[in-house]
């Protein structure tokens, strides 16, 4: 899309009826003179106070959408911004005085770690100092990742909830933590305690397990709030009163979508704020979808289930002796143990009626069974109706004793300890109604089925699962409906020069405006896109590492940096077996070592002339920045198409085909050409970059979607053949 023709939304900017809009006795919001002005005042104050500032046209551009979005009751904004805009200062400089204005608060969600410490520790306070504007910010982050201190004390075995009557503690983990971990718990608790670290895991001092992470955490159901003994120097706490209190807040897609589909409400407030009173800015927005998708999906391990199910009873038995009550949920405490006990049952008998039906194919690396169309076969609706009804009744049992326990007067750490294992029994009893209430519910009509299907786990569970295949529904009804105004911005969003894939996947209303900008730097110039005449295609398993291999050491600049990108683990281990020795001390492959640590050693081997290649993922493929001499050749190994048998993705395109839509062409070549261009944004990071982007996919050349690929990949020159 050219410049001038990126400058004109795809449609006008204004909401639908009853879409988007506040609270009905809130006056609508427009974007008047006075808030333009002071939008242009922020731009203008940020080019003088920031040293080597370079104004550029599609950074104003963005400027331009973001405020016509933000600024206007249930406006929304999408915006496809690459590398070099300057994402983030834009819907600062239109986020921050408009927020401010209407006294609400801009949300930024993201949907990596990296971006969110980047934003909070760099971004938005080099912004606020330029502009001179005045807010506060704080970062919204999942309970999962701070420390309970009331767990960590219950771990080094000082609390009076050690008493055996209660030994139900153990019940809802699968084995008990080693010394290692039990050790490092004591460890930590004594840092936060002596005031050395703040109780952020991403920030521990050492490495925890998730084992350890799980008991040293406390989901919300399970945490007391301001009863809880330890509630004065909470982590949790503190952080969400920093939340509450911020005018701007940070946070994941994860949280976000969560905390909007829960209402979560904590204390009588909501846990970021309320919808209505929410700018919403989704940066990195082409994993949102993804991420409504995941938070829909639910999975069990059948023989697992079934045994911390039957574990239940020690923690039911308790509970009654903490309520003191004969009755909770009308059900005594004989028939509430034995409410477990049949669930348990069912579990165990579903596990085996589903080996009579189904038996693994062990040549497949991950066996796996999947309903065509959603459909489930007939003969097992009546063991589903069955144990969708029996873990609703457990539900029913565990939200009522996990009320009554919150609310009983016994005010010690008994009671604490009773209420975290409520809490994760409930989140236990939710995952196995949600995929059992998933398993029986009847599609809508008209739109897309539910995948289900069945796993072999490694250790011979047979794990069932249910997921959504399209976020649109997910995201209508807690974005777009919802939230007061929402801007939506990434390096990749159209994946082949139009919007129609990201609206079906998301649900887009009508009146969105959608814009593609141009890339600052001069691509054509920096830039090569190659792709060779590679002599075997990627599906060919043995021979195509062979030939990577080959190329890889015949081509690369082993003397600078280079990054290779790989669809599966298997293939770029195999590749980097294949490497002659010299070749393969040069290279560092993901997973041998944390990131970071990978990360520096590259660099470091870069800064000396030492040449470093880096082998990626997914992961590496998106937001690491590697400018100059760190990345100058970017190979990417193959086009990466989404897996044939990933249930989601053949649910839907069997819903689409049936429909007389071409699955492959809404589907699957824009997600690829949106991870494709991800890929290739690793490469140029500035206007003083160069390298090349080489692509060793012999089917670019020979399949007629080659060329709708090459074409809509970023304006390098083409080197083709």
């Amino acid at each position: 899309m050219s410049e001038a023709a990126s400058a004109t939304p795809a449609t006008p900017a204004q909401p639908a009826p009853g879409k988007g809009t506040p609270a009905q006795d809130a006056p609508a919001r427009v974007l008047g003179e006075e808030l333009k002005a002071a939008i242009r005042s922020a731009y203008t104050t940020l080019q003088a106070n920031t040293p080597g500032f370079t104004p550029r046209r599609s950074q104003s551009q963005m400027i331009g959408v973001a405020s016509r979005a933000l600024a206007t009751s249930g406006g929304v904004g999408v915006i496809e911004a690459p590398t070099g805009v300057g994402k983030s200062l834009a819907y600062l400089t239109a986020g921050v005085p408009i927020a401010l204005a209407a006294k609400k608060k801009l949300v930024i969600s993201t949907g990596t770690v990296a971006l969110q410490a980047q934003l909070v520790e760099r971004d938005i306070p080099a912004f606020l100092k330029a502009t001179g504007l005045s807010a506060t910010v704080a970062l919204a982050k999942g309970r999962t990742r701070y420390l309970c201190t009331r767990n960590a004390e219950e771990l080094q075995g000082s609390g009076p909830a050690q008493d055996a009557l209660f030994a139900e503690a153990e019940v809802l983990y699968d084995r008990p933590l080693s010394s290692t971990d039990t050790a490092l718990a004591a460890r930590l608790a004594k840092l936060f305690t002596e005031r050395q670290w703040n109780g952020d895991l991403d920030a521990s001092p050492e490495q925890v397990s998730p084992a350890l992470r799980m008991r040293i955490t406390t989901n919300a159901a399970g945490c007391a709030g301001r009863r809880c003994a330890h509630a004065a120097n909470c982590p949790v706490l503190r952080a969400r009163n920093d939340v509450r209190e911020a005018q701007i807040v940070v946070t994941n897609h994860a949280l976000l979508l969560s905390t909007l589909a829960l209402g979560d409400i904590e204390n009588g407030q909501p846990l970021i704020a309320a919808p209505s009173d929410m700018l919403l800015v989704l940066d990195e927005g082409h994993h949102v979808a993804n991420v409504a998708i995941d938070q829909g999906a639910a999975r069990i391990g059948l023989d697992d289930m079934a045994k911390r199910t039957s574990r239940l009873q020690t923690l039911i038995a308790a509970s009654y002796r903490v309520i003191d009550k004969d009755t909770i949920g009308q059900l005594h405490a004989n028939d509430a143990i034995e409410l477990a006990v049949d669930v348990s049952k069912q579990l165990k008998a579903f596990h085996g009626a589903l080996e009579q039906a189904w038996t693994p194919d062990m040549s497949e690396r991950e066996p796996q069974w999947r309903a065509p169309n959603g459909q489930l076969p007939a003969d097992w609706m009546p063991s589903v109706e069955a144990l969708a009804e029996s873990s609703r009744a457990l539900l029913n049992w565990v939200n009522a004793a996990h009320g009554l326990v919150a609310k009983s007067k016994q005010d010690d750490a008994t009671r604490e300890r009773v209420q975290r294992n409520l809490g994760l029994a409930l989140e236990m009893v939710e995952q196995q109604y949600a995929l059992w209430n998933g398993w029986r519910r009847e599609d809508a009509e008209g739109a897309p089925p539910m995948a289900r299907w069945i796993t072999l786990a490694h250790d011979g569970d047979l794990v069932c699962h249910c997921s959504p295949v399209s976020a649109a529904q997910v995201l209508r009804g807690l974005l777009w409906k919802e939230v007061d105004s929402v801007v939506m911005t990434s390096a990749t969003l159209t994946g082949g020069n139009d919007f129609q894939a990201l609206a079906i996947d998301t649900g887009l209303p009508d009146h969105a405006e959608m814009v593609s900008l141009t890339s600052p730097f001069d691509l054509a110039r920096q830039a090569q896109l190659v792709v060779p005449k590679f002599p075997v295609a990627p599906d060919d398993r043995e021979q195509h590492p062979r030939e990577v291999a080959r190329y890889l050491v015949a081509e690369l600049d082993w003397g600078k940096g280079s990054m290779v990108l790989f669809t599966s683990r298997w293939k770029m281990e195999k590749v980097a077996d294949l490497l002659p020795i010299a070749q393969r001390n040069r290279v560092l492959v993901q997973g041998e070592g944390n990131k970071s640590q990978i990360i520096g050693e590259h660099l470091r081997r870069v800064a000396a002339g030492e040449g470093s290649v880096l082998f990626g993922l997914n992961s590496f493929g998106e937001g690491l920045d590697l400018p100059g001499e760190a990345c100058t050749t970017v190979v990417i190994t193959q086009v990466p198409f989404a897996v044939p048998t990933d249930p989601q993705t053949a649910t839907l395109s069997e819903w689409l085909e049936s429909r007389g839509h071409n699955a492959f062409n809404l589907i699957a070549i824009p997600h690829a050409l949106r991870t494709l261009t991800q890929f290739a944004g690793r490469l140029i990071r500035t206007s003083t970059d160069s390298g090349r982007v080489i692509i060793l996919d012999s089917r670019l050349l020979t399949r007629r979607y080659g060329r709708r690929i090459i074409d809509a990949l970023p304006p390098f020159e083409r080197v083709i053949g």
